[in-house]
């Protein structure tokens, strides 16, 4: 589940937003708890703690008092626009990069994501 590229509070942040992303949570629900989280994936405390905080600072999470963190308003919203900005700035241009070295034309890069695109939709 855990990889070593990614700090571990970063891979945990993902999965929240994932959760998020993909409907498991929806806006106002409660999420997981971080000494949850630290027991599921047999991390430390202050690393789960360090996740959800920098998802209540980014906008995406809030504290309910007494009950936990849960999913902002526009929570979804606020996570793919940043994901798309990344994607874009950083996943693509590296993409471009590799085909060129590979000597991968456009047309056959085009071909390709076209080909794989289909198996997700």
């Amino acid at each position: 589940m855990l990889n070593s590229e990614k700090p571990i509070f970063q891979q945990i942040m993902e999965m929240i937003e994932d959760d998020i992303i993909s409907g498991t949570y929806q806006v106002n629900d409660i999420i997981i708890s971080t000494t949850q989280i630290s027991k599921l994936l047999s991390v430390n405390p202050t690393t789960s703690v360090k996740a959800v905080s920098n998802l209540a600072e980014e906008g995406v999470l809030y504290k309910k008092r007494g009950i936990g963190m849960c999913v902002a308003q526009g929570a979804r919203d606020k996570i793919l626009a940043r994901r798309k900005k990344m994607f874009f700035e950083e996943a693509v241009p590296e993409l471009l990069i590799e085909a060129n070295k590979l000597g991968i034309s456009e047309t056959e890069l085009i071909q390709t994501i076209r080909k794989e695109k289909e198996q997700y939709d």
